[in-house]
């Protein structure tokens, strides 16, 4: 009874996504022919997304639950560094000032724990050298729920000490050869006054202090900045560093898609066709450095997502649907291979929803930045993220009858004789409506083999939970059973076939609605000549002596 109960449950959800799929019709593109080439280009994706993955802040990183998460994602990805806030907060009770003396005291007990923590699952400290503690600030003025504080130092020289005793503490605990491996960032988004209360020439004043402390202990030690938002600054620092002969191994920004609405409201005057403005902000700080006295620095945008905005009122920081829902994984899945030459690192902010700027969220969703939600459940974010991880191998070229529509495309690999799909349907926010991608692709194989071909689709229902959880009435303490069945509704659509070429290539059809990817892979079937390596005669001993009869 129970299980039929639950079967009936299970349909009727089902039913309910269909209509929630169907209610708006997307308008049917032109089917397109596709042909991949024979000839690999050389070229792999060099993967820049999986530099740096991001969390909140140090001190959530003492949470289990988050530890969790990151090993979670850490397992899929294979991330090779995370940065995050707040290394200095005064939760992480790193220094304080002895009230007889004056002297600073200082205790890296809570930082610590938290590098351990990354380093034992195989990720290394992307170090953001910030906010002011307590105990040196010039002001009170601070930012988000945990109230870090963001004013200047009272002293550059007490800010240059603290800097020194926290590297050196570093170089002691882990050694001059691993924290070489590591970068140190100067602060985070100084050009914005709820970030930094101090002016420009204040920043500079940090920037250098902090540069000149760390190249003092290590001249192979990294450190850049200025770590702003939207991309600013970024010739500013290369010529500061250069006028004042101050270190700099490495630009830092970042860029968030709504970032267009601010600059452009309702993008009246935008210089950037719809959808373009998040990339052409890469390639304009990419042009900057290359042209720069400085042309070889290595290039991080260190915080990015999915926030986007239909128009100037929508724009929100604190409830955004985009990075919950299916637009999600179009929007990575595109952008992550457009704009993969581009820099060394994009670190997505951010990998899960134990996240306080605002405070740790309560319900299953909550808009909020992660790519995993407060339960571990995966967002299509995160599923963006795992096929693209998949793309291994060498770029194969593409050609295609006609020209793709915007918002649409795919990227090839083949590796040995497997070959690999990664295909998008970008839905934009600003346009009111949206159409299917449907295309035949022609796909060269290697052998007369048959092949199976695995197909793997993230939409609504199946890679996309935030839509289930809509349907439920978005409870804000679910059931054991609502929660398996978001998690079920979290994981993509897969499907299984067996092909033959034909004049050694097989063809496929997709048709993905809007916001949808698709993954496909397509491998030669093996041979199983034998399932165990025991001979069959001992089974067949075997199979006699257990069914004797007593």
């Amino acid at each position: 009874m129970f299980t039929m109960k639950k079967y009936i449950t299970a349909f009727l959800f089902s039913v309910c996504l269909l209509q929630l799929n169907a209610q708006k019709q997307p308008t049917i593109s032109q089917n397109i022919a596709i042909t991949l080439s024979e000839i690999e280009t050389g070229r792999k994706l060099n993967m820049p997304w999986r530099n740096t993955i991001a969390v909140g802040r140090a001190h959530n990183l003492l949470r289990a639950d988050l530890q969790e998460h990151l090993t979670a994602a850490q397992k899929v990805m294979g991330y090779r560094y995370c940065r995050f806030h707040a290394i200095f907060d005064d939760e992480m009770d790193v220094v304080r000032r002895d009230k007889k003396s004056g002297q600073l005291i200082f205790n890296w007990h809570q930082v610590d724990k938290v590098y351990d923590a990354l380093l034992k699952i195989g990720i290394r400290p992307f170090v953001e050298l910030n906010p002011m503690p307590k105990a040196l600030a010039s002001g009170s003025q601070t930012m988000f729920f945990y109230k870090m504080n963001v004013t200047p130092p009272q002293s550059y020289n007490e800010w240059s000490l603290l800097v020194t005793q926290f590297v050196e503490h570093l170089i002691q605990r882990y050694g001059q050869d691993e924290v070489r491996q590591w970068y140190f960032e100067v602060w985070n988004e100084p050009n914005l006054s709820a970030f930094w209360s101090g002016t420009k020439e204040d920043y500079w004043k940090l920037y250098a202090a902090s540069a000149r402390a760390i190249k003092n202990i290590d001249s192979k030690l990294r450190v850049g900045g200025p770590a702003t938002a939207g991309g600013a600054w970024i010739k500013d620092i290369i010529d500061y560093c250069s006028k004042e002969k101050v270190p700099l191994d490495f630009v830092s920004t970042h860029s968030y898609p709504q970032d267009e609405q601010i600059g452009y409201p309702d993008r009246k005057n935008s210089p950037f066709k719809v959808g373009e403005y998040f990339g052409a902000r890469f390639k304009e700080v990419h042009a900057i450095v290359k042209n720069s006295s400085m042309p070889n620095l290595e290039i991080h945008w260190t915080e990015w997502n999915t926030q986007s905005a239909a128009n100037a009122k929508s724009v929100t920081w604190g409830d955004n649907i985009y990075v919950d829902n299916l637009y999600a994984a179009s929007f990575i899945a595109r952008n992550m291979v457009e704009l993969d030459t581009l820099a060394q690192s994009m670190a997505y902010w951010v990998v899960s929803d134990i996240f306080d700027e605002g405070g740790i969220p309560q319900s299953p969703f909550s808009c909020t930045y992660g790519m995993m939600t407060i339960h571990g459940i995966p967002k299509a974010s995160f599923n963006a993220f795992r096929f693209l991880r998949k793309m291994t191998g060498e770029l194969l070229e593409i050609k295609s009858s006609a020209s793709l529509p915007e918002g649409k495309g795919m990227v090839a690999t083949r590796e040995n004789k497997t070959t690999r799909i990664l295909i998008w349907n970008q839905n934009f926010v600003e346009l009111p409506s949206h159409s299917l991608f449907t295309a035949t692709i022609q796909i060269p194989v290697l052998g007369d083999t048959s092949f199976s071909l695995v197909k793997a689709t993230v939409g609504i229902g199946h890679g996309s939970a935030w839509e289930s959880w809509q349907l439920m009435g978005r409870p804000l303490n679910p059931s054991p059973t609502q929660l398996e069945l978001l998690r079920q509704h979290a994981e993509p659509l897969y499907s299984l076939s067996n092909i033959k070429p034909i004049n050694a290539a097989v063809q496929i059809s997709i048709n993905l609605k809007p916001g949808e990817i698709q993954y496909i892979e397509i491998a030669p079937n093996g041979q199983t000549t034998s399932t165990r390596f025991v001979n069959p005669e001992d089974f067949k001993i075997w199979d006699e002596g257990m069914s004797e009869r007593n």
